[in-house]
């Protein structure tokens, strides 16, 4: 169809043949539009062109339509119509009788046109243009930002930064129709232009047009930004003026927008628009890892380095990293630092600063884990060292260790913005080495006197340890011997009516309804416990020789540990931090820190008249002619008799509630370093009362104590027999 369009001059004439054309933007996913039924005309005496079209769409999607222009009858399509209304651009809906009324003077003034063309496309996924890639110019050197990252930029260095963008909108269109709509270079992307907007000229997107670049307008007298050809920046970043592009950027994350809009009016989605980079490059650090300081050949100290605190001399013992050195230590690192050199250097009496932080993960003694971390150290003034070799600075930092533990130390150099190391220098180790059972010592007195000195050897293999050589028989009898147990005194066993449980009493007065009643005989039995901490870490102090156990007493007929001896928990899954506070049955020696257990040993007064008279006696006294419930009550008084064991753990460490009082906590402070060099005389840093300042967490030693040979017991065997006032030996064993 041909429209003929005449001014009312006859100077010039439009000549217009419609012509609709789809175009093929949509996903495979998603049914394209279609349109159909293109109109055209121009009204009389007016360079108003209006058009009329059908759009369908299976999706009924919001559709993307834009028009353009063929002054030669669609040979070529040099003209976007830009200068339109109606129904086009963005969101329109489909449907039939779609208008748009183009002013065709503004496209294309002062044309005469004998045969022209009309194109309407519709694109049902609004193909917004996007920025592929930013980058930045420093010294010559273009760097392209990493995919979703941000650079980084040297402090006070003169960079260009620059963006580019892609107009998916071009897709399908024919290459000539896109260099004849694109005004701005490179002529045949799509897009018409960018913008971008500073955020250090105090201009407030909210209530203003803070874009740039912008034009003179002198119908408002004010300006108005456009979209331009240059897509990059040139900053001086060097103070030398007040305006954005010409002051010293600040240290961090800065961050500008930018914007492109393309033939078919679709600009950047407002998230995309930010640009974010970094001024100012971090500083370096390096932890010294068994080595000497090789920019500060004056130091001959090998770093790191622990202390032992019970070492008089003060020792320095270098280790590296992975190592496994003792608990008690004092460990100092050592740290070099330097700015970039990329970063214009802005104080030269400032070279660079140096913190750090400590991070534990102590391994607990019943099982998990937990970690702690202290705050970073101050950044001193100035570096102990001072720029040497290469421009390294450096310092030390040191704090106390703890039992069961990885530390790890990380060490940061800090520069004279306040701008800390993103990756921190980091060196970690471990911390604490077991203790060990000596001997397990089974004798007949409470009094008896050991015989292994605290120098005996570890136990390795008990099988060949002199210790365990022997296996002990202790005996009873009504009247003891310098080798029997010590008689106690007279009691009452009582033996439970219906669960046969055993208890002791002085008279059994009152117990008789529910009680069996048995009079008995208590002697007492002493087992000494050996033990040793390593010898690195050890306590000068007898008293701290051996902090707790795990024990436990088993009987050949008490199978499940009923019998509770020793004054402790008398079970290995539980341990025994000290003294009871009763002081019965446990003892721990004030001068050589010997554990010495209590048994108590019961036996019914009538056994030692034999077995079978005892029987006898049971079931005409106590179970009324009923030999079941006297063989049941035999059973239950004589569980303690025949082989037994010791089992024993040694434990290290202790809790502060413990009787006698010992260290018993591992203090961390704020600042890393303990605030004191020396404690005041008769105080440990392990203090349960440490009245100190800074200090961050105090831990329970207890939950980090070490245990001897990897928790497994050490096992001594002992036999527990009866002399007979006949004077024969009853209970062997099998």
């Amino acid at each position: 169809m041909i429209f003929s369009i005449r001014q009312k001059t006859s100077r010039a004439i439009l000549l217009i043949v419609l012509l609709a054309i789809l175009a093929p933007m949509s996903a495979a996913a998603n049914s394209a539009p279609s349109v159909s039924n293109v109109q055209a005309s121009q009204r009389i005496d007016s360079f108003i062109v209006d058009i009329t079209y059908d759009v369908a769409d299976l999706d009924g999607d919001a559709l993307l339509v834009s028009v353009f222009f063929s002054p030669d009858g669609g040979s070529s399509w040099p003209i976007h119509c830009v200068a339109v209304s109606g129904d086009v651009g963005v969101g329109v809906m489909p449907g039939n009788g779609r208008s748009i009324q183009w002013d065709a003077r503004q496209d294309y003034p002062g044309a005469v046109i004998n045969t022209a063309s009309i194109r309407v496309l519709a694109n049902d996924e609004l193909p917004w243009p996007y920025f592929d890639h930013f980058w930045h110019v420093v010294a010559g050197d273009t760097v392209i930002f990493a995919s979703g990252a941000t650079d980084t930029i040297g402090y006070g260095q003169p960079f260009e930064l620059g963006w580019h963008a892609v107009a998916p909108s071009i897709a399908g269109l024919d290459p000539a129709m896109v260099a004849a709509a694109d005004s701005v270079f490179p002529f045949d992307d799509g897009l018409l232009g960018y913008k971008y907007d500073l955020p250090y000229d105090n201009c407030l997107p909210d209530f203003e047009d803070c874009w740039q670049p912008r034009f003179f307008n002198e119908a408002t007298g004010d300006s108005i930004s456009y979209f331009g050809a240059a897509n990059s920046i040139a900053f001086a970043n060097d103070n030398t003026g007040t305006e954005p592009t010409r002051m010293l950027l600040p240290s961090g994350k800065n961050e500008l927008k930018a914007n492109a809009v393309d033939l078919n009016g679709l600009e950047v989605a407002e998230h995309l628009q930010p640009i974010s980079f970094v001024i100012n490059f971090d500083p370096e650090t390096i932890i010294l890892n068994g080595e000497q300081d090789w920019a500060h050949p004056s130091d001959p100290e090998v770093y790191p380095y622990y202390i032992e605190l019970n070492d008089p001399a003060q020792v320095h013992r270098p280790f590296v990293a992975g190592d496994r050195i003792p608990d008690r230590t004092y460990v100092v690192f050592k740290a070099l630092g330097r700015d970039d050199a990329r970063d214009a250097m802005m104080d030269p009496g400032y070279e660079v600063g140096l913190s750090g932080f400590m991070k534990g993960l102590r391994n607990n003694l019943m099982g998990g884990s937990f970690s702690f971390m202290t705050n970073r150290s101050e950044v001193g003034a100035g570096p102990t060292w001072a720029a040497g070799l290469d421009g390294w600075s450096a310092d030390t930092l040191g704090f106390l260790t703890g039992p069961s533990t990885e530390f790890t130390i990380n060490m940061q150099a800090v520069d004279e913005h306040g701008r800390y190391d993103g990756t921190p220098a980091a060196l970690s180790f471990d911390v604490g080495y077991p203790p060990c059972v000596q001997c397990i010592e089974v004798l007949p007195k409470s009094n008896s006197v050991s015989a292994w000195s605290s120098s005996l050897e570890c136990v390795d293999d008990p099988a060949l340890h002199p210790c365990f050589q022997s296996v002990p028989e202790m005996r009873v009898a009504r009247f003891a011997g310098p080798d029997d147990l010590e008689f106690i005194q007279h009691a009452v066993m009582l033996v439970d009516k219906l669960t046969y449980a055993v208890g002791l009493d002085d008279s059994g007065v009152g117990y008789e309804a529910d009680n069996y009643l048995i009079p008995a005989r208590v002697y007492r039995m002493s087992v000494l416990l050996h033990g040793s901490d390593d010898p690195r870490e050890a306590w000068p102090e007898g008293l701290r020789r051996m902090m707790a156990w795990r024990y436990q007493v088993d009987y050949e007929n008490d199978h499940f540990n009923q019998i509770k001896d020793g004054g402790g928990n008398d079970d290995l899954n539980d341990p025994t931090w000290g003294e009871p506070g009763d002081g019965v049955g446990l003892s721990i020696d004030p001068v050589s820190g010997l554990w010495r257990l209590g048994i108590d040993v019961v036996v019914p007064e009538n056994l030692f008249l034999g077995v079978d008279t005892y029987l006898l006696l049971l079931t005409i006294i106590q179970a009324g002619n009923d030999p079941e419930i006297a063989q049941n009550i035999l059973y239950a008084t004589t569980k303690q008799f025949g082989a037994g064991t010791v089992r024993a753990v040694a434990l290290d460490q202790t809790e502060c509630w413990a009787m006698p009082p010992r260290p018993a906590r591992y203090h961390y402070f704020n600042g890393v370093r303990p605030p004191l060099a020396v404690l005041p005389a008769g105080q440990t840093w392990r203090d349960c009362n440490l009245f100190v300042p800074d200090i961050r967490e105090s831990l329970s030693l207890g939950q980090g104590a070490m245990s001897s040979n990897n928790g497994v017991a050490v096992v001594k065997p002992f036999q527990l027999t009866i002399m007979l006032d006949t004077g024969e030996i009853i209970f062997q064993g099998p």
